[in-house]
């Protein structure tokens, strides 16, 4: 199935108490004060206070935060495969 707008990959910050993200991503951890994403080489952390993810669809999550207290971004690239299998 064709999807009728192109996603281009994004996060938003709306006045440090949300977070949009879209595209492809994978939730690796969530906690009440926190939530972790990877996407592509990436992996994004978000702390704060009260952590509430609000919407989880397949290119697309929103997330509240109160009293957001860290986000990080760091490079994590992709293990090469270093022969077939």
């Amino acid at each position: 199935m064709k999807k009728l707008f192109a996603l281009h990959p994004s996060i938003t910050i709306d006045e440090f108490n949300s977070v949009r993200i879209t595209g492809n991503y994978q939730l690796t951890t969530l906690t009440e004060q926190s939530v972790s994403l990877q996407t592509d080489d990436y992996a994004l952390t978000i702390r704060g206070e009260d952590v509430t993810v609000l919407e989880l669809t397949e290119q697309h999550v929103y997330i509240s935060i109160i009293e957001l207290t860290e986000v990080s971004i760091r490079h994590k690239p992709a293990e090469e495969k270093l022969y077939e299998s």
